[in-house]
C-alpha cells in the first residue's frame, strides 16, 4: 500500500440536528420514523445475516417488479449482444437487484461500519491521489453507480484526503438531514447538485477533491458517446471543470469482495484531451465512458442495470 503524502486537511463539520417537532408532513415524520426503525435493526445484525437479507430482497424485488426486469434485460441486452448466453444475462440481473438491495443496506449501516472501518477495507492506487493533489489544483474524483459506491467516503475517513460530494437531496428533509450526517461522519462534505458550481469550483481552488457520478442518462446537455458500444447522452461536467480548474480527472471505484469486506481502487489520472475546446470534452469524456465500461465488465453484477441509462435522442 502506498503512502500518503502530506495534503490540506479534511473539514469537520457539524452533524445536523433533526427536530421532529417541525411543522413537516406527517408523512415525511412517519416514513422517517420507519426508515429509522430500519436503520436500528440492520445494525443490529451480523454482516453475514443482513447480507444475506438484501441478497434475498433483491430477488423477491426482481420477480415482483416486472418494468425495472425487463428494463434490467433490455440493457444487458444492449451492451452484451451475443456475448453472453441468455442464461448468463438472467444470472447478471438477478445478481443485480441484489446488489442494489445490499448497497441500500451498506449506506443503512455506515454507523457500524464506521466502527469497524479499517479492517473492512483494502485500497490500491492511493499513489495516483497522492501525486495529483501534490499538484496543488485539486481532484475530481469521476464515480459511478458501480460497486459500493456509497463507500467510497470511507476513502477521505481512513486515507485523510479531503473529498465533498456533489448529490440530490431527498424529499423527506429528515431523511435528507441523515444522510448527510453520516457522510459527514466520514469527513466527506455534502454538496447539493441544484446549486454545484461555485462550491465545486471553491473546493478545487482550496485543492481539496469532489467526487462526481457520471454514468446517468444526461439528458439534453450531455455528450451523445458509445458506452458499450452504443450512443447515450453522458455528462461532461467532471471534463469541463478539469479544463477550466486544471483539476485531475481521476477514476475510483469501491468492489464489493465479500459481506463487509472492500476495495476502494483508484485509477490513474485521466489526462484532458488536446486540441480545440468541444473535441478534447468529447474525447476525455469517452476515456472516462470506455474505463467505466471496462471495470463494469469484470464485474457486471455490481452495476445499476435498473437505470434507463439508453434512451432516445430527442
Amino acid at each position: 500500500m502506498a503512502s500518503v503524502r502530506p495534503v490540506p486537511p479534511a473539514r469537520k463539520e457539524s452533524k445536523p440536528k433533526f427536530n421532529l417537532r417541525e411543522r413537516l408532513p406527517f408523512w415525511n415524520v412517519l416514513e422517517y420514523r420507519l426508515f429509522r426503525g430500519v436503520l436500528a435493526g440492520v445494525n443490529a445484525l451480523p454482516f453475514s445475516v443482513s447480507s444475506w437479507i438484501a441478497q434475498s430482497t433483491g430477488l423477491l424485488l426482481y420477480y415482483s417488479m416486472p418494468k425495472r426486469r425487463k428494463i434490467t434485460l433490455d440493457n444487458l441486452d444492449r451492451a452484451f449482444g451475443t456475448t453472453k448466453s441468455r442464461e448468463e444475462k438472467l444470472a447478471i440481473a438477478k445478481a443485480s437487484f441484489g446488489h442494489l438491495a445490499t448497497s441500500i443496506m451498506e449506506f443503512f449501516r455506515i454507523p457500524r461500519t464506521l466502527k469497524e472501518a479499517s479492517r473492512r477495507f483494502a485500497f490500491t492506487g492511493t499513489e495516483h491521489l497522492d501525486r495529483t493533489f501534490g499538484r496543488g489544483r485539486g481532484v475530481l474524483l469521476v464515480i459511478s453507480h458501480f460497486g459500493s459506491w456509497e463507500y467510497l467516503a470511507f476513502l477521505p475517513n481512513l486515507r485523510k484526503y479531503p473529498f465533498s460530494v456533489v448529490a440530490r437531496l431527498t424529499k423527506n428533509p429528515l431523511i435528507t438531514q441523515w444522510m448527510q450526517s453520516m457522510r459527514t461522519a466520514t469527513t466527506l462534505k455534502n454538496i447539493d447538485k441544484k446549486n454545484a458550481i461555485r462550491p465545486v469550483l471553491q473546493e478545487l481552488k482550496q485543492n481539496h477533491g469532489v467526487a462526481i457520478l457520471i454514468d446517468q442518462w444526461a439528458g439534453r446537455d450531455g455528450l451523445w458517446l458509445n458506452f458499450f458500444g452504443a450512443p447515450t447522452s453522458t455528462t461532461s461536467i467532471p471534463a469541463r471543470l478539469a479544463m477550466k480548474t486544471g483539476a485531475a480527472l481521476v477514476p475510483a471505484f469501491c468492489v464489493r469482495t465479500g459481506a463487509g469486506n472492500y476495495r476502494i481502487e483508484i485509477h490513474e489520472e485521466v489526462p484532458v484531451a488536446e486540441g480545440a475546446a468541444e473535441k478534447a470534452e468529447e474525447i476525455t469524456t469517452q476515456q472516462l465512458n470506455d474505463l467505466l465500461e471496462a471495470r463494469i465488465r469484470q464485474n457486471p453484477e455490481q452495476w445499476i442495470w435498473t437505470h434507463r441509462r439508453w434512451k432516445e435522442k430527442t
